[in-house]
């Protein structure tokens, strides 16, 4: 089979930006197939008649939908007060909802848009460890390194967009061992960020930024590790992946990431054309 496999988690309040990331794969691929994988804790009707005509009607894509088992949820904390949702954690049991006859997956946020074709970051080599993933933008920041107690030297990645090896995941029973990374670590600030790091912080393979550009990378003084900024002021200038990290997103009023209106040009291709946040007074003067 060429297709490509697609992960993603979304809820009913994120589908918006779910269809928006979709048209950007899609109008950016033309030459490919792929098989989206939909992770999610419920999803209204209207919502999934929406992800279904984006995907089979309009792009002829092929379409698969899954609902989590809510129990596992339950190991899981909550994040509070934060733009994180308890759908970041699906992405935690891919290896147990997906068929099993899938290898490999590619998830992806729904708080980016793809600007490039995905097959040459399909098609890097992960047989030989559990994923494949971006350095994180706060990779420069001591505390990720003591709260989850390794040498800063292994870095610390980002979740967002994963290159998966399910079959190394199933051989080596990895779902269970989340849950038990988590009982025994009470500290953790992003739980399914944090957990991946934690096991994978030394047989991760690192890829090139173009396939992650987050918020963080594009500041003046980007909190990345020193070592790492040489190499992405060359990669960023070209994103592939442009992930809207962070609180401020492009659908709020005060977001100032460089590439926010790219994500207004795909959000125009879908049923939401021309949706733009409020922007009050006070924050044009600011600006200015």
């Amino acid at each position: 089979d060429d297709r490509i496999n697609i992960v993603l988690n979304t809820d009913s309040q994120y589908v918006v930006h779910c269809c928006t990331m979709l048209t950007s794969l899609f109008e950016n691929n033309k030459n490919c197939k792929f098989n989206i994988h939909v992770i999610s804790g419920g999803l209204t009707g209207p919502c999934i008649s929406d992800i279904k005509n984006l995907v089979e009607e309009k792009y002829n894509q092929k379409l698969y939908l899954y609902i989590i088992d809510s129990e596992k949820l339950n190991y899981f904390p909550k994040y509070t007060n934060s733009h994180i949702s308890q759908a970041a954690n699906y992405r935690l049991f891919v290896d147990k909802i997906l068929p099993s006859d899938i290898d490999k997956v590619l998830y992806l946020d729904c708080d980016l848009i793809v600007t490039k074709s995905l097959a040459p970051l399909w098609h890097i080599d992960i047989s030989d460890c559990p994923i494949g993933a971006v350095e994180d933008m706060w990779s420069g920041k001591d505390d990720n390194y003591i709260r989850l107690g390794y040498d800063k030297k292994y870095g610390y990645f980002n979740s967002g967009v994963l290159l998966i090896n399910l079959k190394w995941w199933r051989e080596n029973n990895i779902c269970d061992k989340f849950i038990e990374y988590l009982k025994c670590h009470d500290n953790l600030k992003f739980v399914d960020q944090d957990i991946l790091n934690g096991m994978f912080y030394s047989s991760r393979k690192l890829i090139p930024f173009k396939w992650n550009v987050q918020d963080g990378f594009l500041r003046r003084k980007p909190k990345i590790r020193k070592s790492c900024i040489p190499t992405l002021q060359n990669e960023i200038k070209s994103p592939a992946i442009i992930h809207y990290t962070g609180s401020r997103k492009p659908w709020d009023y005060d977001c100032i990431n460089p590439y926010k209106e790219r994500y207004f040009n795909y959000l125009d291709m879908t049923k939401w054309k021309n949706i733009r946040p409020d922007v009050p007074i006070k924050f044009k003067i600011k600006l200015m």
